[in-house]
This record gives C-alpha cells, sequence and structure tokens, in this order.
C-alpha cells in the first residue's frame, strides 16, 4: 500500500510539471536575451496594464519589462501585438514619470 501511494505521489507530480511547462513559453528578446514566461503572468501583466490606463504607473514587474522586449514576430496575432503594446507603454510611462496613456478619449486627447 505505501507502494502505491508513493507510486501515486509521483504520478501527480509528473503530470503537474508536464501542465507547468505546457503554460510557459521560451522566447527571444530584443535585447539578445532568451526568457521563459508564463501565459498567466503575461495575462496578470496585461490584465494590470490596462487598468492603469490614465493612471500613475508602479514600477512595472520583470515580466512587463520582458513583455517590452520581445521581438514584433513572436507572436503577431491581435492579443500578442496588444500585450506587448501595453507593457511597452506601462514601461515607458513609467520610466518617464508620466502618466500612462493606451487609447484616446472621444475628445481625441489621450488619457
Amino acid at each position: 500500500m505505501n507502494r502505491a501511494a508513493n507510486l501515486a505521489r509521483r504520478l501527480t507530480a509528473v503530470e503537474q510539471q508536464r501542465d507547468r511547462r505546457r503554460l510557459a513559453h521560451t522566447y527571444r528578446l530584443t535585447d539578445g536575451r532568451t526568457v521563459r514566461l508564463s501565459t498567466l503572468a503575461m495575462l496578470r501583466t496585461f490584465t494590470a496594464g490596462l487598468a492603469l490606463n490614465g493612471k500613475e504607473p508602479p514600477e512595472p514587474p520583470p515580466a512587463a519589462r520582458d513583455m517590452a522586449l520581445l521581438a514584433p514576430d513572436a507572436d503577431t496575432s491581435m492579443i500578442g501585438r496588444s500585450m506587448r503594446a501595453v507593457a511597452a507603454e506601462w514601461c515607458q510611462a513609467y520610466d518617464e514619470g508620466r502618466l500612462v496613456a493606451l487609447y484616446e478619449r472621444e475628445g481625441g486627447m489621450a488619457q
């Protein structure tokens, strides 16, 4: 019985490790580094960045800095381009000490 419990525990650990690997991908950044970014971390960074529009940005997390340096051909989908753009704007606004401006208001002024 102890042997069966150990085997079950090992199988569960292998399955969890396999699932974690599937949720992270390796990317080559424009500065030459290669990083492994978690899909969930990228989505968290994206949603946090979207909420910053018109606000004073806090220091971007390392995932945002890495996402801002993704090569344009890393993900050419609409969501991939949007995630890079939000991360880049967050980092740039923080570095320049200005408000985050992700989209324009109806009056033509970015906020």
